[in-house]
């Protein structure tokens, strides 16, 4: 496979992770009749749209990421146990996702630790951002479609358990706000 489509299909698996877990929140806010004014795959101004019902659908300029427009007015108005399973809902799609794959290769009998080792020496060691996720995610497109599907599982649960972090711009730190506002009024 051509070097620049595994970098594409790498990019893909990427923002795929990251879509579901905003699928999460959004399909929760609409649960609750909370607006959601967009639904962005990627940041920065907007290539394409398509508006269904109130929410604009997009894919913008910078295709690393997404996000979810959330009328914070409404979502501050609901009660602690809604906000917290909004938050919660981008988190629980990408362990149910992850567990689903972990799940397909258990029933299929396939030896995900045998995989791993390919993948883990092409990995960097320390912590990898973006950039690196994608080179790793294009290495496993080149070693079969079991390695990129392994690896877009553990991106899943890695994502999802990196959510969880009380670090105010993620849900996690979204979270620990609404805790301590509705501990302490």
């Amino acid at each position: 496979m051509h070097k620049y489509l595994r970098i594409i299909i790498g990019l893909l698996g990427l923002s795929f992770v990251i879509v579901i877990h905003e699928f999460g929140h959004f399909i929760a806010c609409k649960l609750f009749g909370i607006a959601t004014p967009v639904f962005s795959i990627g940041f920065g101004p907007r290539l394409i749209g398509y508006k269904i019902g109130s929410t604009l659908f997009q894919i913008a300029a910078f295709p690393l990421g997404g996000y979810v427009a959330i009328a914070t007015a409404q979502l501050d108005a609901q009660p602690y146990v809604v906000k917290a399973i909004i938050l919660l809902a981008g988190i629980a799609i990408n362990f149910l996702f992850a567990y689903l794959v972990f799940t397909f290769f258990r029933l299929r009998k396939i030896n995900v630790r045998e995989m791993m080792q390919q993948t883990a020496e092409h990995a960097d060691k320390g912590v990898m951002g973006p950039i690196g996720i994608i080179a790793l995610m294009s290495y496993s497109v080149s070693l079969s479609f079991n390695h990129f599907l392994l690896l877009l599982g553990g991106l899943s649960f890695s994502i999802g358990m990196f959510n969880l972090l009380p670090i105010p711009f993620l849900d996690g730190g979204q979270l620990a706000l609404y805790t301590i506002e509705a501990i302490t009024g």
